[in-house]
């Protein structure tokens, strides 16, 4: 009864629509996760960057101009929360 309700065939379009259905989850999950998921560490770090400056790869004034703008943009940041 169910078979000939349904049309012969069937089954093929089921497993066909259910695999086209977990692609498109499966993608806006991808892009979720890619939008939204926690931010990559871009920033370096105040340790890093002294640590750079120990070496002598950073001068003072490129090691204060780093730092100066890693806290803007921490405050920058704590301003839009």
């Amino acid at each position: 009864m169910w078979p000939s309700m349904f049309g012969p065939g069937w089954g093929w379009g089921v497993l066909v629509t259910s695999a086209f259905l977990f692609i498109v989850l499966g993608i806006l999950g991808f892009l979720f996760v890619v939008i939204y998921g926690p931010p990559r560490q871009a920033e370096e770090s105040v340790e890093h960057l002294w640590h750079r400056f120990e070496e002598g790869d950073l001068t003072r004034q490129e090691f204060e101009r780093y730092r100066r703008a890693g806290r803007a943009r921490l405050s920058a940041r704590e301003a839009h929360k």
